[in-house]
């Protein structure tokens, strides 16, 4: 089982973020790169060729992410948890958006409590 206090020493990587899960359904396939187009378009195309529900898509880095309204999103190497993690809830756009907004509200709190580092939320699902 996994330590409940972080290890921040760990570089990020596939087997470092696998042996630390502990879980069934989130993570449970995990795509990990060191640089990839964007997290998002990877999760869209495993799910369309198949991908599980609760696949997990990470990068350190980026070259098109994607924000808002289709501008572009940057962040330099080594600076960011990029993360897209695919859910298919049957759920309305309505809900769907505010499960959303659940979800990164817990990544915050989870990060202030396993951390004592405070994050704050960039609408509507950005952690900073």
């Amino acid at each position: 089982m996994p330590s409940p206090q972080p290890d921040m020493d760990i570089a990020l990587s596939a087997e470092a973020i696998r042996v630390r899960l502990d879980t069934r359904l989130l993570g449970c396939e995990l795509h990990y790169y060191d640089e990839i187009g964007s997290t998002n378009d990877e999760a869209v195309r495993l799910a369309r060729a198949g991908a599980p529900d609760g696949a997990l898509v990470i990068a350190d880095h980026q070259v098109a992410g994607k924000g808002r309204l289709g501008r572009r999103w940057f962040a330099p190497p080594g600076t960011a948890l990029l993360l897209t993690l695919l859910l298919r809830p049957p759920l309305t756009p309505m809900l769907a958006q505010r499960a959303t907004m659940v979800c990164t509200l817990g990544a915050v709190r989870a990060i202030a409590a396993l951390t004592g580092v405070p994050a704050q939320i960039k609408w509507p699902n950005d952690v900073v």
